[in-house]
């Protein structure tokens, strides 16, 4: 009898402690990070290319170092630079199991900058990713702790905010974790979307319903009649916060289908390793061809997709009687727009179009196509919805160019594409480039029998080149601050960059992967310096240049 008493008391303090942990958790209300107003440039959720965006952007007057905070006590857990993404950023792990993060920053506060200046020397590398020993770098409340910037991959200046569980790394969406920015206005809908699911989402253009708008309720201007009985809706909106005129993302759209919930998707947080289903979310196609954002209301992809709630949000119209519909859209203050219509079938359906002779790409499968002069093998998780998978070969003057489908179809995982090619006398130089429309990119391709492979994560042009021209060093400035240099190369990217200066390697920071840059410090003696620049491409190609200079 007392043991069981003892252990039902111990049971009991047991889920008093665990419902204090998570009551703090949820109940902390943060310290603005950023020396001054609160005011955003983008929220958590927002639809980006590839991603959905996974923090608060805090406006900093459009001014760079501003003071920013710790926004709870606690201590710094990690530092990271690179030349993209965050650029300079700071982790701050507190006490009731969250992680704050600040990105995008200039020069941290002198203590924590003299340390991490340190570990780049003793690893003899700028681009870090640093885990900082617990304690070593206390943070309390409100604590200056680094200068707001404009690096990584940053297009002004600003301040990129985040808080993730600790022990997953889950993201979490600060305004309903802690921040609050006032908002009383609803989000608006600027267009609707029908698709016919008996096709691919990729087959089809969707059709847009013109919506008339009283306060925050939307209609049709028509009845919609559709030619099919198996349905899904998307929409546009966006969100406003009070006094606010930038058009920030929405947080919940939710369908109704006669009176019955049918899917919803909510973004209060979200995982790195599932950010890239965003491309699940939205119509892609129609983005890729530059048009508008369209977040689908249905389900595609795998169970990973784990914005969404309930069911696979498509419908099914029994009959040709009038079935209504009802989608609310709402930000995380629970300000909502409501769009509501009928939808009937119409008697005489569209017929599906054959698919004889066709080439299907399926997901959930192995997707496989090769020839003799291409292999390729998607995973069953790759794609999100089937679509016609096309090939063609081109001639050209630079070599054959493969035309493997189009970016209009999003990937989640990579894959290895092979081209068979054996003309090339060197085999390790050679270059896999991939294009379309403006943009293009490189990878080195390995080598196995006559095959040249390379790993994408997009469709699009490949064409295999052969590579020996190697990267052009050209000095910029020289100042009694800072020395800068600009790596060009054919190819658009570097495998290696290393500087010394009087046989030691010396830090060059290279933000935004363009100028080398070179801030004067110690290792700078007084008098003649000899500063040695070594570059190597893709392909293995180096270059070297020798300067001298006085300081």
């Amino acid at each position: 009898m007392y043991i069981f008493a003892f252990m039902t008391r111990l049971f009991l303090f047991f889920i008093f402690l665990v419902f204090s942990f998570f009551s703090q958790a949820q109940s902390t209300q943060y310290k603005w990070p950023v020396d001054a107003p609160p005011a955003l440039s983008a929220n958590f959720g927002e639809l980006r290319t590839n991603h959905y965006h996974m923090g608060l952007d805090a406006r900093t007057l459009q001014r760079e170092n501003l003071r920013v905070f710790a926004a709870e006590k606690g201590f710094v857990s990690r530092i990271k630079i690179e030349p993209w993404g965050f650029g300079r950023a700071i982790y701050i792990e507190h006490p009731n199991g969250i992680t704050s993060l600040y990105a995008h920053l200039n020069d941290f506060y002198p203590e924590l900058e003299k340390w991490v200046s340190q570990q780049q020397y003793s690893l003899s590398s700028w681009q870090v990713d640093l885990k900082v020993p617990a304690g070593l770098f206390s943070v309390n409340r409100g604590q200056f702790i680094a200068y707001s910037g404009n690096t990584g991959g940053s297009m002004g200046p600003h301040l990129h905010f985040e808080l993730r569980d600790t022990k997953t790394e889950i993201v979490l969406n600060p305004l309903i974790h802690g921040f609050s920015i006032a908002d009383n206005v609803a989000p608006d809908v600027l267009r609707l979307a029908i698709y016919d699911r008996r096709i691919s989402t990729y087959e089809q253009s969707p059709r847009i319903i013109a919506l008339k708008r009283t306060g925050n309720s939307y209609k049709p201007l028509h009845p919609v009649v559709v030619s099919t009985n198996k349905i899904s809706f998307g929409i546009s909106a966006y969100d406003r916060y009070t006094g606010s005129t930038n058009q920030n993302g929405i947080y919940k759209g939710v369908l109704y289908y006669n009176g019955n919930e049918q899917t919803r998707f909510i973004l209060d947080s979200i995982s790195y390793d599932n950010t890239r289903y965003l491309n699940a979310h939205i119509d892609y196609k129609t983005k890729a061809a530059g048009g508008p954002y369209i977040q689908h209301l249905s389900k595609l992809g795998n169970k990973n997709n784990s914005i969404y709630k309930g069911g696979d949000g498509i419908i099914y119209l029994a009959d040709s009687a009038p079935q209504q519909i009802k989608i609310l859209v709402s930000d995380t203050e629970g300000n909502t727009a409501t769009i509501e219509l009928t939808v009937q079938a119409s008697l005489n359906q569209t017929p599906v179009p054959s698919t004889k002779d066709k080439l299907i790409f399926r997901p959930e499968m192995i997707n496989i196509f090769e020839n003799d002069s291409v292999r390729l093998y998607l995973s069953p998780k790759a794609i999100y919805d089937s679509f016609y998978f096309t090939y063609n070969a081109i001639n050209s003057t630079g070599g054959t160019v493969y035309q493997i489908h189009k970016p209009i179809v999003p990937l989640q995982e990579f894959y290895k594409l092979n081209l068979f090619n054996n003309r090339f006398a060197d085999t390790g130089k050679v270059i896999m480039k991939r294009y379309y429309g403006s943009k293009t990119d490189y990878k080195k391709a390995t080598y196995q029998n006559g095959w040249y492979g390379a790993m994408w994560r997009d469709f699009g042009n490949f064409q295999l080149i052969y590579d020996n021209e190697p990267p052009v060093i050209s000095p910029v400035t020289k100042s009694v601050s800072r020395i800068v240099f600009h790596i060009t190369d054919n190819t658009e990217e570097l495998q290696n960059f290393t500087a010394t200066l009087n046989g030691n390697w010396i830090r060059f920071s290279n933000d935004k992967n363009r100028a080398f840059i070179y801030k004067i410090d110690e290792y700078c003696l007084p008098g003649q310096n000899e500063l040695i620049i070594t570059v190597e491409d893709l392909a293995g190609n180096k270059a070297e240049r020798k300067f001298t200079f006085m300081h």
